[in-house]
């Protein structure tokens, strides 16, 4: 009988290692970094990619639109990462 309670005492302590890990402040912490982090790479990525999917348009009269608007991408991106970095206080 003893042996069978042995793996379900493992798997709390294995749950309770991982909200002291993942639920506590500090754990939600390192998530939302992550989360910050991921996506101001992925949004990047697509700015980049928008930029050159605009390429084409360097010698006509779209360009500057096109430059602006990947300008302002980045910008944006930018200026949102900072503010959840800040809200979460992470700087």
């Amino acid at each position: 009988m003893a042996a069978e309670k042995e793996p379900l005492s493992g798997m709390f302590e294995t749950m309770s290692e991982m909200r002291e890990k993942y639920l506590s402040f500090d754990g939600a912490k390192k998530i939302a970094a992550w989360y910050i982090d991921t996506n101001e790479k992925i949004a990047n990525q697509m700015l980049d990619f928008q930029a050159s999917a605009t390429a084409w348009a360097k010698e006509t009269p779209l360009a500057p639109i096109f430059e602006a608007q990947h300008e302002f991408g980045k910008k944006m991106v930018e200026r949102s990462a900072e503010a959840a970095r800040s809200l979460w206080r992470l700087n």
